[in-house]
């Protein structure tokens, strides 16, 4: 890019385009630790204007103070609590937690409570809890004591009906009665668990009664029991006795220490008088200074000891010094209840609170919000610079203010002004960037001089003689060095730098796309980030990348792969790089602890960092404690039982799909704020699928057969990462289809056999084909050979008898007799050549001839057809001639065997081409079937068949018999 001229102004013309005020600070100016960013936006882009700056005038900050609510939480019988009375809580080590209540045991995964009643419905008082470092779960009850592990309880022998109130685990475990025993636990592997006493009598007050054990813990070696009536006992094999102490309380109801070694009790008192005791010397015990009256519960942890009370809430011990009181009505309900039972710690450093009215939780490491002002804009903060010696100061939209003491002072030198930045010089003292015409948005130190970006006006070197304008550009927002450059950013027309001599673009605003470059942060590897109008940016080797895709990111902070930014839209974000899924990101809002979504600076203090708002300041600390990582179902074709996750599942098939369910277990991270990662693996350790979302289900399917693994992984708030949960599990093959084959076999057979019966189907029909023509040309034949003897007879031998005739006339004698025979033999040599060879049927046509064979054949008769038939009739002659044979036959069958007296013949022919014969006789009933002898039937049907045409004999109502014939063409009969 070519070198832009620079330019020099005046001081009196720089101290008209922006004001800087000095104070005090520290020796040596450095730049500020940066603050981690990150996570995703779904808020529309707003348009880039070339010179924006922040209002002036901001909305007022509606809370009076900070109160840190959110802080608190609580779980009650309205979430699934047997019992509102919790009187012990623990935590196995997958990071469930569990409550003992008077109507039962409960486990809170984070997202459902379960309910169990360890031996039944006598031990639905649960009197303390106890987690081993195996992971087992023991349960004092007033029924006696009872181990959870693999999801399943076993008593504990010799217990049975007595009241476990107390229980200590060390290199052995023992338990506490309210009969006034401490019993050892013995596990034997045939007879299981059970108990040996102590000592043989059990401790008693002063009336004779059995004392019951309070407590139990471990000190210096030695295992104390704490009683209510006596005090605190020493307890050994056979031997017991009273702990030395003055003074010596004598109903002592809790025992801790503390990690400095010191032993705790906590006591009966009266009202406005301490029940909190400490040993200050092996046998000296000092009363510490709080009003709590009856102390039900202690708790030690890192920061201190923890008191629960009998009716004034919880105390909170630093040192020996009480240093604050939780109570039902300060914490507005987040204590549930001023009367406390037991408290708990768990690994994040959470402290559950069991009261009579449910169980409270307290993240007393959650985000912590301030107020600097009881004025509303002195609680806008836009600012955070911390100074070389480690005071911090913050600016707001009314004024500038300094911490001192855990408390913010306000800076009287600059007023009510509204603070854009904050810095110092070499000399220490202070920088601050206020709003006058032009604002100075930010502040950079770069080979030995102080550069500040104002604007509305352009770079500016500050120097003690005087101010100069370097570089001129009313759209200049942020400076940073980095590089051995002093990179310039602005308000959306790219990314520029310095070398000391001339201004160049480094990236252009059409390429880069953050909009206004709000912050800029050097990384320890040499990578530019920027906190952007549009994201979080990161540029390395000049080429940029957008990280977080979030509107208005006004501030950001970089450590290694974490990524901290302060947004305006979505609060605190939070990214980290991981080597499989990329950036990972997450945010802390308003429902995680901050006053405002509204974010503007973020600085590091320690291990925390202070976050400006809008309404105020927030101390976030992020959580160095990974969360826990259970499976909570497993299904394939049924549901698994958990157990069966200790080896591989076999699924069968066609099963080739499984669904795995799990579930994140961290008290400071809400069940959705999870996110869920999953690794699907073959045999050779190849990765067939992977996964990152906040769904707890993964469901893989359509797998080939072989061997897989499931590497399930979640991430909290503060993106750390659970131990990988492995699943295995086998997709089996699809086993030989021993049926399949043979049905398929079965099958060929069967479509062989069918191609077989086609074949000689059709081998057969073209036989009937072949047959029935060689039949009809055998008909024919025969009707050629009948005409032709009916054509010898009518010609030589009518001829002949003619002849024979005559002659005989010629003779003298009286031949009247021979002349007669002779006249009948030709007649009847007439009527012969006539059946041979009906002449009618070629002269006058079927239905005449039908009906002159009628006539000729029975004298009682009847022939009915309509006037029009013979025109409708288009049979060929031979079929004609076939339905006369057949009317010829029926006829003579008549004639000679029925003794018909009447006989009626109906010829019809549809103008489709459909032919019908039917013929009536009141003669014998006839049935065809049951004819045995000559060969009319057979002559009938073979002619039928011949002309595709079906005959039928029935009896007649009226009695006699029905011929009928039918001849269709469109089907072929009928």
């Amino acid at each position: 890019m070519p070198s832009l001229n620079l330019a020099k102004t005046s001081p009196p013309l720089l101290a008209m385009a922006f004001l800087f005020l000095s104070a005090f600070v520290s020796f040596f100016a450095q730049n500020p630790q940066p603050s981690p960013a990150t996570s995703p936006s779904v808020a529309p882009s707003p348009s880039v204007s070339p010179s924006p700056s922040p209002a002036r005038v901001p909305s007022p900050t509606p809370l009076p103070g900070a109160q840190n609510f959110h802080q608190w939480g609580s779980i009650t019988v309205f979430n699934g609590l047997p019992s509102d009375s919790v009187r012990a809580i623990s935590q196995t080590p997958d990071g469930v937690m569990w409550f003992g209540t008077d109507n039962g045991l409960a486990r809170f995964d984070g997202r459902r409570i379960q309910n169990f009643l360890p031996g039944g419905s006598r031990t639905n008082l649960v009197l303390t809890l106890k987690t081993a470092p195996s992971g087992d779960l023991w349960v004092g009850t007033r029924a006696g004591a009872f181990v959870y592990s693999a999801n399943g309880f076993q008593p504990v022998g010799g217990t049975q009906d007595v009241g476990i109130t107390a229980i200590l685990i060390s290199q052995e475990i023992f338990l506490g009665t309210d009969t006034g025993l401490v019993l050892r636990v013995q596990r034997d592997p045939a007879a299981g668990l059970s108990v040996t006493t102590m000592f043989a009598d059990p401790l008693r007050a002063a009336d004779g009664n059995p004392l019951s054990i309070t407590s139990l813990i471990e000190n210096e070696g030695k295992i104390l029991a704490g009683t209510s009536g006596r005090g605190v006992f020493v307890v050994g094999d056979g031997v017991v006795s009273e702990l030395a102490s003055a003074p010596r309380p004598l109903f002592v109801n809790s025992l801790a220490r503390t990690e400095g070694g010191n032993l705790w009790l906590g006591t009966d008192a009266a009202k406005n008088f301490s029940g909190i005791y400490t040993t200050e010397t092996a046998s000296r015990v000092v009363r510490i200074a709080a009003p709590t009256a009856i102390v039900l519960t202690l708790e030690a942890n890192e920061s201190g000891l923890w008191a629960g009370t009998e009716r004034y809430g919880l105390f909170h011990v630093a040192g020996s010094k009480l240093k604050k009181t939780y109570s039902f009505e300060n914490t507005s309900g987040g204590l549930r209840s001023n009367t406390v039972f037991t408290l708990f710690t768990d690994r994040e450093g959470v402290v559950w609170i069991g009261t009579n009215r449910g169980v409270s939780r307290f993240d007393r490491l959650g985000a912590s919000q301030e107020t600097i002002s009881d004025i509303p804009n002195s609680n806008f903060i836009r600012s955070l610079f911390q100074t070389a010696d480690g005071r911090t100061y913050a600016g707001s939209n009314r004024g500038l203010f300094i911490k001192k003491a855990e408390k913010w002072e306000p800076v009287a030198a600059y007023g009510n002004k509204a603070i854009y930045a904050i810095s110092e010089d070499r000399s220490g003292k202070l920088l601050a960037g206020v709003a006058a015409g032009s604002d100075a948005w930010d502040f950079a130190d770069f080979r030995g001089a102080k550069y500040a970006a104002v604007n509305g006006l352009g770079l500016v070197q500050i120097k003690l003689g005087g101010d100069s304008l370097i570089y001129s550009d009313a759209s200049i927002s942020s400076v940073c060095a980095a590089n051995d450059k002093l990179y310039i950013g602005t308000t959306g027309n790219g990314l520029f730098s310095f070398d000391g001599r001339a201004v160049k673009k480094e990236i252009d605003g059409e390429m880069l796309k953050s909009g206004t470059i709000w912050k800029m942060f050097a990384a320890a590897d040499g990578d530019l980030w920027i906190a952007g109008q549009h994201g979080v940016f990161q540029v390395r080797n000049g080429q940029p990348e957008k990280i977080i895709d979030a509107e208005d990111v006004r501030d950001l902070f970089v450590e290694g792969r974490d990524v901290w930014a302060a947004t305006t839209t979505r609060g605190l974000l939070h990214a980290r790089h991981d080597e499989q899924f990329g950036w990972l990101i997450s945010s802390v809002g308003f429902e995680q602890g901050l006053p405002s979504e509204k974010a503007f600076a973020i600085v590091r203090e320690g291990e925390a960092f202070l976050v400006a708002t809008n309404r105020g300041l927030v101390t976030y600390t992020p959580g160095s404690v990974a969360p826990k990582l259970i499976p909570t179902r497993v299904l394939s074709q049924r549901a698994h039982d958990l157990a069966e996750l200790n080896s591989t599942i076999a699924l069968d098939h066609p099963q080739n799909s499984l669904l795995v369910e799990v579930a994140g277990q961290s008290s400071r991270t809400f069940p959705e704020e999870f996110q869920y990662a999953f690794v699907l693996k073959n045999a050779k350790d190849e990765v067939i699928d992977t996964r990152l979302s906040d769904d707890s289900q993964y469901s893989p399917s359509d797998l080939a057969p072989g061997d897989y693994t499931i590497d399930s992984t979640s991430f909290n708030r503060d993106l750390l990462a659970s131990e990988p949960l492995t699943i295995r599990f086998s997709v089996a093959k699809a086993p030989f289809p021993w049926t399949a084959t043979a049905l398929g076999v079965l099958l060929l057979i069967s479509l062989v056999g069918l191609v077989w019966a086609m074949v000689e189907h059709r081998r057969i029909a073209q036989r009937n084909r072949e047959l029935a023509a060689a039949r009809l040309d055998l008909a024919n034949e025969a009707e050629r050979e009948r005409r032709r003897i009916a054509r010898d007879l009518h010609d030589q031998t009518l001829a002949d008898l003619r002849n024979l005739m005559i002659t005989s006339d010629k003779l003298t004698a009286d031949n009247a007799e021979f002349r007669s025979e002779i006249e009948a033999v030709s007649t009847e040599i007439r009527r012969i050549c006539e059946d041979l060879s009906p002449s009618v049927l070629e002269n006058v046509g079927l239905v005449a001839a039908l009906e002159f064979l009628l006539d000729r054949t029975v004298e009682n008769r009847r022939f009915n057809a309509d006037e029009s038939v013979e025109e409708r009739i288009n049979f060929p002659l031979n079929v004609q001639l076939q339905i006369y044979r057949i009317a010829q036959e029926v006829l003579n069958n008549i004639d000679r065997h029925s003794n018909a007296t009447k006989v009626e013949m109906t010829v019809e022919a549809s103008a489709a081409g459909a032919f019908g014969l039917t013929i009536r006789d009141d003669g014998d009933t006839f049935q065809p079937d049951g004819a045995q002898k000559g060969r009319g039937i057979a002559n009938i049907n073979s002619r039928a068949n011949l002309i595709n045409g079906k005959v039928e004999w029935r009896e007649s109502r009226k009695g006699g018999n029905v011929f009928s014939l039918r001849i269709d063409p469109a089907t072929g009969n009928v």
